[in-house]
């Protein structure tokens, strides 16, 4: 998909998320998250973080971690590791989104790694506590495909910082 179409795609996700997607959504989970059907959310264990895993029928799994310490999962000085990059504000608070290039090895692949090739890592960073703050909200998904990388950010940028202790 050609850089123009990636940023037409995304930006057209990120406004029906926003605008229409909670209303289409299954259930909600932590930080008023909002469930496409056929995904679970369970938490996990972290050291000193909030921390959960979203897991669908297909395989996707969406890794979060929320806390004081946490630091910015999609970091603005790392975009030459990223297809692309981009910041938004959702629900006033500042977000940072980026896709690790395709090939490129990242301490973000998973230890299955789901048998697919190194890259393709969706990261989304929640900005909790303004941006010079380490206190955040990430996300990290594998994404296999469109549809993968669809349902991952339909369901994270309904993330609210504000239905949750974070």
């Amino acid at each position: 998909m050609s850089g123009f179409m990636m940023r037409r795609f995304f930006r057209t996700l990120i406004t029906f998320a926003v605008l229409v997607g909670p209303s289409l959504l299954a259930q909600s989970a932590f930080g008023g998250l909002q469930l496409l059907n056929g995904y679970s959310a369970k938490q996990a264990s972290a050291v000193d973080a909030l921390a959960w895993t979203i897991q669908g029928k297909n395989g996707l799994r969406i890794n979060f971690e929320a806390g004081p310490s946490e630091g910015s999962w999609a970091d603005p000085e790392e975009q030459s590791h990223y297809a692309w990059y981009r910041e938004q504000t959702i629900r006033g608070l500042k977000v940072r989104f980026a896709l690790v290039k395709a090939g490129f090895r990242t301490q973000w692949e998973t230890a299955d790694g789901r048998r697919l090739p190194p890259g393709n890592i969706l990261l989304v960073t929640y900005l909790l506590g303004g941006e010079k703050s380490s206190h955040t909200a990430n996300f990290s998904a594998k994404i296999a495909n469109q549809d993968e990388f669809a349902d991952a950010l339909l369901m994270v940028t309904t993330f609210n910082p504000s239905k949750g202790k974070f």
